[in-house]
């Protein structure tokens, strides 16, 4: 056991779906990760992991403030953190821990990492790095601040890299954001070279104290625009992908924004034969990452504080990527944008190689941080510790389902969602309610919420929806309860007027 409390450093990528981390073993088992299969190695893998949000900035905020978006004010990309709202930054410098960040925020659209303490460099706003430093790329969402600290970092390094075959769908009115490009100019000018070159300097920065640190890397892929240089942007051959089993999809009793997203890309044109090309480069893009995390691991180790940290690698949700015949994330709650990697490697974790089939969330790491930093878990978060199970123990907790919602990205749409490990209830509040029987139908193509035979697990999946909806005091149970009154046909205002004048 060390003889003073860990370091943390907590590596989370951007919009990664599950089966891109070879040591999760699923189909298509095409993207190599050999780092991050290390770590789980080392540690613990979390098979049932799920981001209690599929956006950016609020899955971002509820990690950073361990609560749901509508606790923590960020409901959509573009929002900030509510003020007098606390978070793990607050925490873990309230227990000695120097603070450091490298890459990407998107946490809060005007305040950056420095002013909640971090050391490193701010990128506000969307804040995507390349925009404006890379000739040649049509993505135009700059940081807020100037100079762009990566277009400084590039100046300085006599880097002069572009971006060239840039890949579009066909709608006219979606050509502001490539789905992938070539990165044209040497790995160490990459965006991602850029965030472990911030990282490991915040390393080293820090690792001459007594003091242990807390250090957050945070990649902007594989999210689009995937710009990958050579050699992963021809590592993986498109024609090898095979088809996702839910490419199949005909929209059929399913809510009508999905279709709406779907054209708006403009990839069904293309067929599989698209998304083949698409997914080629993300995988590069996966495997570009995870060369990065082995540059980190191996800096930690030069430094001598490798056996004294806690590395925890995740990211903040999925990608379609073809699932559905859909790109990204959105207004959609599929597996392939809701269960995400999560793998915790602790030096001192007493059965190497467990994999934990408890379902958690990506906001338990906001508990998980303070308790390994000697604080307890906050009555104030939303989530639960998983030291236990870092450390290779069971759980003294267990959940029977998770509870994940939405409100806006590209349109509004208020989605709540509970699943259980046989079944998922959506919730659209303007749309067509969506069941799904996860055990004759994984990829969730059949909705057979208004089927007569699904009538006590509808009823069932409505009552733990409504109880996290009421505990949780969601905004969206007001119009939940009126569509869906309690069987006693008590309404929560009902309930709140009878204690008033008790």
């Amino acid at each position: 056991m060390p003889s003073r409390r860990p370091n943390i450093f907590l590596i989370l990528s951007d919009q990664q779906r599950l089966d891109t981390v070879g040591a999760y073993g699923l189909p298509p088992g095409i993207c190599r990760t050999p780092h991050i299969d290390g770590l789980a190695r080392r540690g613990v893998r979390f098979d049932q992991a799920f981001t209690p949000t599929a956006i950016c900035s609020p899955a971002r905020a509820s990690l950073f403030t361990g609560r749901y978006p509508h606790r923590h004010g960020v409901t959509g990309n573009g929002c900030c953190i509510r003020e007098g709202t606390t978070n793990f930054a607050e925490y873990l410098a309230g227990a000695g821990y120097r603070l450091g960040y490298a890459g990407k925020w998107h946490v809060d659209h005007e305040r950056g990492p420095t002013d909640f303490g971090f050391s490193g460099k701010d990128f506000l706003g969307y804040g995507f790095p390349g925009s404006g430093a890379l000739p040649g790329l049509v993505f135009n969402e700059p940081p807020l601040n100037r100079p762009n600290p990566y277009e400084a970092w590039l100046r300085d390094r006599g880097f002069r890299p572009k971006v060239s075959q840039g890949f579009f769908g066909t709608n006219p009115g979606c050509q502001t954001q490539e789905m992938f490009a070539l990165h044209d100019g040497p790995v160490e000018s990459s965006i991602e070279w850029f965030v472990a070159d911030e990282a490991n300097r915040l390393m080293e920065e820090m690792s001459g104290s007594e003091e242990p640190f807390f250090l957050w890397a945070n990649f902007w892929g594989p999210h689009s625009p995937s710009l990958v240089p050579e050699p992963w942007f021809s590592m993986y051959d498109p024609a090898a992908v095979p088809e996702h089993p839910s490419y199949r999809e005909t929209f059929a009793d399913k809510p009508h924004v999905q279709r709406h997203i779907e054209k708006m890309w403009g990839l069904g044109d293309l067929g599989w034969k698209g998304f083949q090309e698409i997914a080629a480069r993300y995988f590069g893009h996966c495997s570009l990452i995870d060369d990065m995390v082995g540059r980190m691991i191996a800096t930690l180790e030069r430094l001598g504080q490798l056996d004294n940290t806690v590395i925890i690698y995740a990211s903040d949700h999925g990608d379609s990527m073809g699932a559905h015949k859909l790109i990204e994330k959105g207004e959609f709650m599929y597996d392939e944008i809701y269960r995400i990697p999560l793998v915790a490697a602790h030096p001192s974790c007493e059965r190497p190689g467990t994999v934990c089939q408890e379902m958690v969330y990506l906001h338990d790491l906001t508990s998980t941080l303070t308790d390994l930093a000697g604080m307890g878990e906050p009555e104030e978060f939303d989530g639960r510790s998983l030291l236990r199970a870092a450390l290779g123990r069971d759980l003294s907790w267990s959940r029977e389902e998770v509870y994940c919602v939405f409100d806006r990205h590209f349109t509004v749409a208020n989605q709540r969602m509970v699943r259980t490990r046989s079944h998922q209830l959506t919730f659209n509040s303007c749309d067509l309610a969506e069941l799904y029987d996860l055990e004759k139908d994984p990829w969730q193509l059949t909705n057979v919420y208004e089927q007569a035979e699904y009538q006590g697990v509808r009823r069932d999946m409505l009552n733990r929806l409504r109880g996290y909806l009421h505990r949780l005091d969601d905004p969206v149970s007001r119009w939940f309860d009126r569509l869906h009154p309690p069987e006693d046909g008590r309404s929560r205002l009902g309930e709140r007027q009878e204690r008033q004048h008790k």
